[in-house]
Formats: structure tokens, sequence, C-alpha cells
């Protein structure tokens, strides 16, 4: 299939990340470093991994043989596996009647011979062969254009490839990363591609940003996070400026933040390694701006000396404000993180910049007045 994937704005997303990076860190006071570890993100979305096992094993597909096809035992446990108390991936209950129910034809066939061979048969294919694009529209025939369920199904099949979809929270989470691709009332296998393929890209980002390993499910939830936790607390980037910016103004800002790869390469080049610990897997490291990149302009944000090249932990801290350093480049410690966690991240007061300049200074000033958290 040949689609062209709707880009992600780059802008856009630096600043929902950060406003997402700050809003995890609120909610639990602990630095985010990533999804697998934090635990205020395995609380609100870690459930989806537990929904994925609990599904798979009550659907156990690896045991169906195609004698069963016919037999109502495929139909039974596949309302068994949409049918169980944590799932609220697709809305199984019968809150608008038996007869709304996404699920429906699955008892509908239930006793009719015909209509049991056809739903096994298409259920069957989806779990036991690669088609997948024409069992879509086989189950599109079968329940609707129900998309939910349809996802629902096909992310049980391997959540490394596919996933749930609430239509309207991800068409609002698209639009937050300036992405122009809806959902809603769209229901086919090329839309449900696409759409799997700007998660891809969400995760790839995210990556890029963590330097830590970001599986599928997480930059979904990262999107969900956006619209359905972080829009309903007012926690959003403030992006009313950028959107108010002229087509030519837009282009102009987003070719600034695309410059940012740059700026980590000459971070690379200046500093060989972490400027504090001397670790030197470049795969490890984080170019962290000192002054934040949401507050500089065109130059500031490419300048050599407006960045550091850090550990994720140190990085992390220094974003939040937990970390600084003075003009002699000694590490300065908040007392607002506990000494607890400080052992932990393995950061202590004797660290220090390895190769300052005093071109430096200015960029350390502001985090230092702006971004560090005074005792």
């Amino acid at each position: 299939m040949q689609t062209v994937t709707p880009t992600i704005n780059p802008y856009l997303f630096e600043k929902q990340y950060d406003a997402f990076i700050r809003f995890v860190g609120e909610k639990s006071n602990i630095p985010f470093v990533s999804f697998a570890s934090h635990p205020y993100t395995d609380q609100q979305e870690g459930y989806k991994y537990q929904i994925y096992r609990v599904a798979r094993n009550k659907l156990s597909f690896h045991t169906w043989r195609k004698h069963d096809i016919g037999s109502g035992k495929i139909i039974l446990a596949t309302i068994e596996t949409i049918e169980f108390p944590d799932n609220n991936l697709v809305p199984w209950q019968n809150r608008y009647g038996e007869q709304n129910r996404p699920h429906q034809p699955l008892f509908e066939a239930i006793g009719n011979s015909i209509k049991t061979e056809e739903v096994e048969s298409a259920l069957f294919n989806l779990y036991h062969s690669s088609n997948d694009e024409q069992i879509f529209d086989e189950l599109i025939k079968i329940f609707g254009r129900n998309y939910s369920l349809l996802a629902y199904l096909y992310f049980i099949k391997d959540n490394s490839k596919y996933l749930p979809i609430a239509p309207t929270y991800f068409d609002r989470a698209f639009s937050l990363l300036g992405i122009e691709f809806k959902t809603s009332q769209r229901c086919s296998w090329e839309n449900y591609f696409i759409y799997l393929q700007i998660i891809s890209d969400i995760k790839i980002m995210l990556i890029e940003k963590l330097k830590s390993e970001v599986s599928l499910l997480d930059a979904h939830s990262f999107a969900w996070m956006l619209s359905a936790q972080m829009e309903k607390e007012d926690k959003l980037a403030d992006v009313s400026e950028y959107l108010s910016l002229s087509s030519t103004e837009k282009n102009s800002v987003v070719r600034s933040r695309i410059g940012q790869g740059l700026f980590r390469q000459n971070l690379i080049e200046y500093w060989s390694a972490c400027a504090v610990t001397g670790c030197k897997e470049l795969k490890l490291l984080r170019a962290s701006h000192i002054k934040p990149w949401s507050e500089c302009g065109d130059i500031e944000r490419l300048s050599l000396y407006n960045g550091l090249l850090l550990s994720p932990n140190l990085d992390v801290c220094f974003d939040a404000g937990f970390i600084s350093f003075d003009d002699l480049g000694q590490i300065l410690i908040s007392n607002k993180i506990s000494a607890n966690d400080l052992q932990a991240l393995s950061i202590n007061k004797e660290m220090k910049l390895s190769n300052i300049s005093s071109e430096h200074k200015k960029y350390l000033q502001y985090h230092r007045k702006h971004i560090y958290k005074q005792s």
C-alpha cells in the first residue's frame, strides 16, 4: 500500500513534549527518564500491557485449529476476550442496549451455522495469516465500521505492530502535534495504517528525546495523555503565539527546530563525552539546552555555548531545575530533590563541568536565575 503519512510539526512536538515532562514530573515529583521506569506513566497507562496479556490468554488463538471453524469455540473465546472487567479499550458494556454493543454480531452468529462459520473463518484468518488488509475488510462486513473493536482485535494479535484506538481523543492529540489527519468516522484499513504510522513516527521522536527504549504502546500513551489528561487539566503548552504566525513565520520556526540536529552534532564535537561524567557512549547522551529552546532566539538555539552534552539522569535533573552549575562549572544541587533520589541517580556535590568556557556563563546565569529551584 502506497500512502503518504502526515508529518508531525517539530515545534509543536517539542513544546508538548516539554509540557508532558513537566506534567509527569509534577504528578509524581520524580524526574521523567523513561516510560518503563516511571511510576506515574506506569500507573496511568501500564494497564494496557496487562489487558494485552489477559486478552491473549483468554483468546488463546495459538490453540485454534481449522476444524474449530464453525464449532462456536472461536466466537465464545472472542467474546470472553472482549468482555472482562478491566478492559476499557473497547466499549463492550451494554450502556446503550445489547443491539448497540460493538461485538453484537458475535452473539447473533451463535446458533446460526452459516454465520458462525463466516465469523469464525474471518477471526481464524486474522490470527493465523498475514493478509491483514484483506481481513480488515472482511471484519468490516461482519462488525461494520466499528473502529475501536477492529483495532482492539488487531492489537491483541500483535502489540508491536497494532494499537487500540479512541478516534476522538487521537484526532485531538494529532491536532495538538500539528498533524493534519482524522480518524473519526473514517474506519478503513488505509486510515488505520496511517494512524499506526503516525504513532510510529511519534515513537521515533520520543526515542530521540529520551535516548531510551520506547515501545509503540508508549508512544500511543504519550498521545493519549496529551488529549485525555493534560488538556483536561490545562497542562498543555501554550502555543497560541506560534499559531498566530503566518505560514512563512511558522516555517522559519520549524526550520530552527530541525537545526537542533546540527546543535547536537556541534556539542558532540565540543564535549566528545558527557560534560560531567565523561561517559562516551553517544547513544546515551542528550544535547541539553542551558537556556531552554522555547525561550531562545534563533541564534541562541543553535549556539554551541548554550548547550551541554549530558547523561540522561543529569539532563532530566538539569531541565527540571534540580541541578545547575556555577560560573566555574561546579554543580549546584537544589534542596527540592531528596538525598535518596540523588543517590539513586548517582548525582553528588563533587561533580563539575569538564570544559567550561567564558561564553557559557551568560547561559548558566540564565539557568540559575530562571530554571534552577533555589533553596
